[in-house]
């Protein structure tokens, strides 16, 4: 398909940046150069990122869905600052997790940032504040306008932005660069719509046809032609015939319209209907490929006759534990490496994984199994529960989740 040739044509690695292009960074990082949207405005790179937004996520329903259904869980997830096993009810990176820059709120942020990493396999987070302290604003850079300043063994000198015909430069410091795993590639990492990308261009190739069928009246393409004749249509003849078929038998207005030949005239089909190319299971079995792409049930997404599991409630709550929450476990571990120790020793970010609705079956069966369990004490049953023991001497017995 037209979309996976693309991409495999643009998966070198790409130019390297050229110090000497580049204005020195300052000790202060500004905040980043925005650019709209659009294949004219995107910069050429490894991972096309243009052509996976436009086809894989704006021109693709099912992409789309997996996407901000994925993205939305992770950013529904409530994080919280601890500092050793206390949770910390004020601190200034809480302030800076609520609030990153003046335009987003924490979820909003996230949301983003996840929607670059499934897109592009990459996103890009600016910390713009003095070097070496805590940021002020965290900023996300759209990945089709950063380049990797490629150093020795796999370390990055630093991050160039192209945006708006201007080049900047960032320390390696200032950027955190959440990649997923590429096997080909050190540099930038792979989008679960690589993999999709001939399931996307089927897909959305089904939905052209569809709708040209309709457009066309909803039959096959054929042709008029005369049996016997020794008489050719005049070109006033055929650009009359041409124009009543187009006005007349065309169209979504004009479907089922039976056709009125004259003249000896006769049609024939040249095309296969709907039926005879088993076009909608064609679709469906696309749309399942690319939600297995993003590890997403295809019930939650509404294809058809996909009965993985055997109720909604159980899809739902496997993409939490294998998809969602594996995927914000990832994000923070990144932000734990890059963003807490700027903060100071013993400060890090967790999830707050106990009121997610998601995992509210699992959470009574947990708690009616305990509660169940005689050869346990009350105390050792409160610990498993991840509340306190009333008798001090019990928090040391248990630690099994």
């Amino acid at each position: 398909m037209k979309f996976f040739a693309r991409l495999r044509q643009n998966r070198s690695d790409g130019p390297v940046a050229q110090k000497s292009d580049i204005p020195a960074s300052t000790g202060r990082a500004a905040r980043p150069k925005y650019a709209p949207v659009g294949p004219e405005h995107a910069v050429t790179t490894p991972r096309r990122y243009d052509r996976l937004a436009a086809e894989g996520y704006q021109q693709n329903v099912i992409a789309y869905r997996a996407i901000n259904l994925v993205a939305r869980g992770v950013s529904s997830i409530p994080l919280r600052v601890k500092k050793g096993q206390d949770t910390l009810a004020e601190h200034p990176l809480i302030s800076l997790l609520q609030a990153p820059n003046p335009q987003q709120k924490g979820p909003g942020f996230l949301y983003n940032l996840v929607g670059f990493h499934l897109i592009a396999g990459n996103a890009f987070i600016l910390s713009v504040g003095r070097d070496g302290a805590p940021p002020q604003e965290l900023w996300l850079l759209r990945p089709d306008t950063v380049s990797v300043l490629k150093g020795r063994d796999c370390l990055p000198l630093g991050y160039i932005q192209q945006s708006m015909g201007a080049k900047r430069r960032f320390t390696a410091e200032s950027i955190l660069h959440w990649k997923a795993f590429n096997p080909l590639n050190d540099w930038y990492g792979m989008a679960p719509l690589e993999a999709a990308a001939m399931a996307v261009d089927a897909h959305n190739e089904g939905s052209r046809w569809n709708l040209a069928l309709i457009q066309n009246g909803g039959t096959p393409s054929g042709v008029l032609y005369q049996e016997d004749s020794d008489a050719h249509l005049t070109d006033s003849q055929f650009r009359a015939l041409k124009e009543q078929v187009e006005d007349h038998y065309t169209g979504a207005v004009n479907a089922g319209r039976p056709l009125l030949l004259e003249g000896g005239l006769k049609w024939q089909s040249m095309g296969f209907s709907p039926k005879d190319m088993d076009w909608q299971t064609g679709k469906d079995m696309s749309a399942r490929e690319i939600a297995l792409a993003f590890g997403v049930p295809p019930q939650l997404l509404g294809i058809p006759d996909s009965q993985t599991y055997s109720n909604f409630s159980e899809a739902r709550q496997s993409v939490w534990e294998d998809t969602i929450i594996p995927l914000a476990v990832d994000l923070i571990a990144e932000l734990n490496g890059w963003l807490v120790p700027l903060y100071g020793d013993d400060v890090h970010i967790v999830a707050d994984l106990d009121d997610l609705p998601a995992l509210e079956a699992k959470r009574h069966k947990k708690f009616d199994r305990l509660t169940r369990a005689t050869f346990l004490t009350d105390d050792e049953k409160r610990i498993a529960l991840g509340y306190p023991a009333k008798n001090s001497d019990a928090s040391s017995l248990l630690n099994t989740p």
